[in-house]
């Protein structure tokens, strides 16, 4: 008697710690629409003054809400304003360009825009020598830069 109550209380005990509890489901990410992004990411680049666009897209970034995508152009559109406009705000440098574009290229960006950012990176890349005094924030970039294309060229 005594071995039956001790067999039923352990497979009682095996029971309950098989048992899988239900696990909470894990929603799906909610991501800015295309054209509510489309929309914030123009009023960016195209700001007037330029040098707003540092703000304007600070806060596109700062958004948890962006799908990987949305993210990496938010960079590169940074990068392309930071690139076109040197000197015109402390970050707008070749080198502070290259910054975003590093950050661009870990994101799904499309194989024309990974083309465009090749060839952004090599142009800013050429124009290092013009503008030595970039912040020191973003003196390390272009070694990073450096190093990528030359691993994507093989």
């Amino acid at each position: 008697m005594i071995r039956t109550t001790i067999f039923a209380a352990f497979l009682t005990l095996s029971a309950c710690a098989t048992t899988d509890a239900p696990q909470p489901a894990t929603p799906e990410p909610v991501f800015l629409s295309d054209e509510t992004y489309q929309s914030l990411w123009n009023a960016a680049y195209n700001s007037d003054p330029e040098a707003d666009s540092e703000i304007a897209f600070a806060v596109l970034l700062d958004r948890d809400d962006l799908s990987p995508s949305q993210r990496g152009m938010a960079y590169m559109g940074r990068g392309l304003l930071r690139g076109i406009w040197v000197r015109d705000w402390p970050q707008a440098y070749p080198q502070c360009a290259l910054g975003d574009f590093m950050l661009a290229k870990d994101y799904p960006i499309s194989d024309a825009r990974m083309t465009q950012l090749k060839e952004d990176v090599e142009y800013q890349l050429s124009r290092l020598q013009y503008f030595p005094n970039a912040p020191s924030e973003c003196a390390s970039h272009a070694s990073t830069a450096w190093a990528w294309l030359a691993a994507e060229n093989g």
